[in-house]
């Protein structure tokens, strides 16, 4: 009777806390998770400048900790992929989403605890 009541409660809790789990995650929860880097000037292929902000949206506190961890590799990696691109490259229609998946790609690449979710330009400049 005991252990029919106590699975009786531990089914309760794990079917509430899916239901209360469900859902859209609200802009706090993603604000928890999301990382900025410093903002950036580099150079572009074909002699033209880009200065941009990066925010990077993580999977977990824990991704956001590695995504901390790897500041400078992540910048770099970031670096090298800018200098492959020209400025035509980002006046095309979807040049801004396609440079967003280039850097996804990259930075979970070097990830080992979870992995980038989305990729934002809070702003971008290209001279």
């Amino acid at each position: 009777m005991v252990l029919a009541a106590a699975v009786a409660v531990g089914a309760w809790y794990v079917i509430g806390s899916r239901a209360t789990s469900s859902g859209p995650p609200t802009a706090a929860d993603l604000a928890k998770t999301r990382y900025d880097l410093p903002q950036m000037t580099t150079n572009l292929a074909g002699g033209s400048v880009i200065q941009l902000s990066i925010s990077l949206q993580a999977s977990s506190d824990q991704a956001k900790g590695e995504l901390e961890l790897r500041k400078v590799e992540i910048q770099d990696a970031v670096n090298d992929i800018l200098h492959s691109w020209k400025r035509e490259d980002l006046d095309q229609p979807q040049g801004q989403e396609k440079l967003k998946g280039d850097i996804m790609k990259r930075v979970n690449e070097l990830l080992h605890n979870g992995r980038v979710t989305q990729v934002y330009f809070p702003s971008i400049i290209v001279q």
